[in-house]
């Protein structure tokens, strides 16, 4: 059943003032609707649903706002999600799921503020994580796990504030960590 302020429906059917729907149901105020339902100001649904001011969904489903949504789930105000799954204020997440704010996320998860994460999760802030998990504000991390605040860890675990951890461990206040986890806070030695 439809509402009005429709314009075109073949196939099904159009409440008052619907001029064109295909194959499914149309909502008031949806201009083009094909294979399946339309809210109120979305202009082009395929496959889908999509939710009011939403402008481009295919084949899944869209909350409001979002202007393109390929194959998954978007949320309100994301400009592009492919595959996926995309909080609001995300552009650009392919594969994967990102928060609010992040700007790239491939094949993993990105905290809010995050930028480009790789196959693994990030935290809020972090810019570069590849193949593992990084805590907030740390910038490089790889194949392993690394604090807040660590620039690069390699191969094992650094606490926060740790800069470089390799293969090995040490105590707090040192700079480089081989093989095991490093303790908090890195000061200058």
């Amino acid at each position: 059943m439809s509402d009005r302020y429709w314009y075109c429906t073949l196939g099904g059917m159009s409440g008052c003032d619907g001029y064109y729907a295909v194959g499914g149901l149309s909502v008031c105020d949806s201009y083009c609707t094909v294979g399946g339902m339309s809210d109120r100001d979305g202009y082009c649904t395929l496959g889908g649903m999509s939710d009011c001011d939403g402008y481009c969904t295919l084949g899944g489903m869209s909350d409001r706002y979002w202007y393109c949504t390929v194959g998954g789930m978007s949320g309100r105000e994301g400009y592009c999600t492919v595959g996926g799954m995309s909080g609001r204020d995300s552009y650009c997440t392919v594969g994967g799921m990102s928060c609010r704010d992040s700007y790239c996320t491939v094949g993993g998860l990105s905290d809010r503020d995050g930028y480009c994460t790789m196959g693994g999760m990030s935290g809020s802030d972090v810019y570069c994580t590849v193949g593992d998990i990084l805590c907030r504000n740390g910038y490089c991390t790889v194949g392993g796990m690394s604090g807040r605040d660590g620039y690069c860890s390699m191969g094992g675990m650094s606490d926060c504030d740790g800069y470089c951890a390799v293969l090995d461990v040490t105590g707090r206040d040192g700079y480089c960590t081989q093989g095991g986890m490093l303790d908090r806070p890195v000061t200058a030695q």
